[in-house]
């Protein structure tokens, strides 16, 4: 990892940073994220992660190619009451976080999000 010694190298870092995430949007634009922090966890998170990750790769979506998308986890999100929190970005269309997700709900989230584009509304936390 590079050392930041000045406002130049931390300039360079995020521009570099901003690089690789665009990259990355390109060759993989569907993008959920899920919380796995201590909160998270406890909440059933791991279960709704394992759900996603198996559902991607025995079911993939029928005009969707599974290498498009990419699946991460993330620390607190800071809404612990609505947790497991599940967050989907395609493309360049807003963020959308999703709230008490089930691993079912997480299957109908792949299946009409990432499948059809169609936002699962009353799961929905919040655009960005």
């Amino acid at each position: 990892m590079t050392l930041i010694r000045s406002l130049e190298d931390l300039a360079q870092a995020r521009a570099d940073a901003l690089e690789r995430q665009r990259a990355n949007a390109r060759t993989q634009p569907f993008h959920i994220s899920v919380g796995m922090a201590s909160c998270s966890i406890a909440a059933g998170a791991a279960d709704t992660l394992q759900a996603i990750n198996k559902w991607i790769a025995s079911n993939s979506l029928p005009d969707l190619n599974k290498s498009q998308i990419r699946v991460s986890i993330t620390g607190c999100i800071g809404l612990c009451a609505l947790e497991p929190i599940v967050q989907v970005e395609i493309g360049g269309q807003p963020l959308v976080t999703y709230g008490k997700v089930t691993p079912a709900i997480a299957q109908r989230i792949l299946r009409e999000h990432i499948g059809k584009g169609l936002v699962v509304q009353e799961h929905v936390v919040e655009y960005i």
